[in-house]
């Protein structure tokens, strides 16, 4: 886990956040999830990561437009990191983009900052080892492409953040050069991962001669490219981020258990909420070294995160958007509870049209004897709507949870 902080200066929609990645002060999180409405700017912070971390080379490819990245009526934007080598030596890396720049003047312009990135490159490419998933990830069936080869790999590696039209890596093709170049024991690392992920489909073989990948399912044996959206779509990511890890640390007996850090935007995307539940389980056992920053609407994933690791960027009364952090464990409260709390905005779990009825009645009710014969009909009938709803639990909260939800509470609104 080599990342310890970053701060953006108008970075895109963002004029001034900072955030650190620091566990305590011997060690960095493992996990870092963010929310957001859309138009925060969280997949800018992914971005910022992205870019502070690529290189020279990468930059190139990953750049396009200099002024998109500068926020509206500024003339500049910066990313200040912080990093951490193999050995727990701090690095202070940085780019800073002018209005009207090229690419030429920004390499020059960051010299030094970029000396610190390319040198670790130069040393070996695996170093400060990155890699990064935007929202869309669809699966190719294309073949391996001499573009793709020929580009910058730690270019290639974080694409799909900054690409919408890039699509992840053909995974029927690469599991048989795979099967080629490592035998049954590279086989073994794509289907245990896959399995222990996917649930109901079991890695059955490959048929070289038609260069397919079989599944068994309960429906039979089918080929990859028979499964449903969603098994295809996170079939293809998961072998996308297999195929990064084994191709750059290939020297490694246990690629898996290397050390680089992981950006993904919207992690749950195309997950049913069974399966919400136990990707932070699962990208953790699987990559124990891997530092993940990550990005979600979903409560089901933010309640998986611990104490310090949910953030919200939230937008304030001058519409400056600000990074606030969850305060207590989002593991401890009930989904409900998670998403009446601040850092989600809800002001109930209900469905908006009982929330609605509700508001109805209590307009309606507070006219006493003084309603007229319409207002009674419509007192009639909102009654009626309200009558079958399902009564609450008091029990599903105890006492400490509910403290503690107030407490959480409290503090955001005192931050907010």
């Amino acid at each position: 886990m080599f990342l310890k902080e970053i701060t953006l200066t108008n970075f895109k929609c963002l004029a001034d956040i900072s955030l650190s990645f620091e566990k305590d002060k011997k060690s960095n999180r493992k996990w870092t999830l963010i929310l957001g409405e859309n138009g925060t700017g969280k997949s800018n912070v992914l971005k910022a990561i992205a870019l502070v971390t690529s290189g020279s080379n990468a930059l190139g490819e990953l750049l396009g437009n200099i002024d998109s990245w500068i926020k509206f009526g500024e003339n500049n934007c910066s990313i200040k990191a912080v990093i951490e080598t193999k050995k727990g030596e701090e690095r202070d890396i940085s780019l800073k983009f002018e209005r009207g720049d090229n690419l030429s003047k920004v390499i020059s312009n960051n010299r030094e900052s970029l000396y610190l990135i390319d040198s670790a490159i130069e040393n070996a490419n695996r170093n400060y080892f990155i890699v990064a998933y935007g929202a869309s990830r669809r699966l190719s069936n294309e073949v391996f492409s001499n573009f793709d080869k020929n580009r910058n790999a730690r270019s290639m590696n974080v694409r799909n953040l900054f690409d919408n039209s890039s699509t992840l890596n053909p995974l029927t093709a690469w599991i048989i050069e795979l099967d080629y170049r490592s035998g049954e024991e590279g086989i073994n690392l794509v289907k245990e991962a896959l399995q222990d992920f996917l649930p109901g489909i079991v890695f059955h073989s490959i048929d070289k001669e038609k260069k397919q990948v079989i599944f068994e399912t309960v429906d039979g044996l089918i080929s990859l490219d028979q499964l449903s959206d969603g098994y295809q779509n996170m079939a293809a990511w998961i072998g996308d981020l297999l195929f990064r890890i084994t191709e750059a640390f290939r020297s490694y007996s246990k690629p898996l258990e290397s050390r680089g850090l992981l950006l993904i935007d919207e992690l749950d995307l195309h997950l049913h909420p069974k399966w919400q539940r136990k990707l932070l389980d699962f990208i953790g056992n699987k990559l124990p070294n891997f530092q993940v920053v990550a990005t979600t609407h979903s409560p089901l994933t933010a309640q998986q995160a611990d104490t310090g690791e949910l953030f919200a960027l939230k937008r304030n009364d001058s519409n400056v958007v600000e990074i606030i952090p969850f305060i207590g464990s989002p593991k401890s409260l009930l989904i409900n509870q998670l998403l009446m709390t601040p850092i989600f905005g809800l002001e109930t779990d209900e469905s908006y049209e009982i929330q609605n009825v509700k508001k109805e009645y209590e307009v309606l009710k507070s006219k006493g004897d003084s309603l007229n014969d319409t207002e009674k009909k419509m007192m009639k009938i909102v009654k009626g709507k309200l009558k079958n709803l399902p009564q609450r639990n008091l029990q599903t909260s105890s006492s400490k949870e509910l403290e503690l939800l107030e407490k959480i509470e409290e503090k955001l609104k005192i931050k907010m």
